[in-house]
């Protein structure tokens, strides 16, 4: 089951093994559809985190009195 409390990774561990018993198609059907239902809510829970930690990566820069917002999906760049 997902946990709120749980971290990233182990959300997205656990949806990667839902979706892995999905994929073998073995299973009754109310079955899959309790995991199917668990994994969208993994999936839920591991996008938020993800734009959560998008938001945190983007930073204010002052520049010649100008606020820029910078984000560093290239910081090579």
């Amino acid at each position: 089951m997902a946990e709120k409390n749980a971290t990233f990774e182990d959300n997205l561990r656990r949806l990667e093994d839902v979706v892995g018993k999905l994929e073998q198609g073995e299973l009754p059907l109310d079955d899959a559809i309790k995991l199917y239902q668990e994994g969208m809510r993994l999936s839920k829970l591991c996008a938020e985190r993800l734009a959560s930690v998008e938001a945190e990566i983007k930073k204010l820069v002052v520049e010649n009195d100008n606020v820029k917002l910078e984000t560093l999906e290239n910081p090579d760049a």
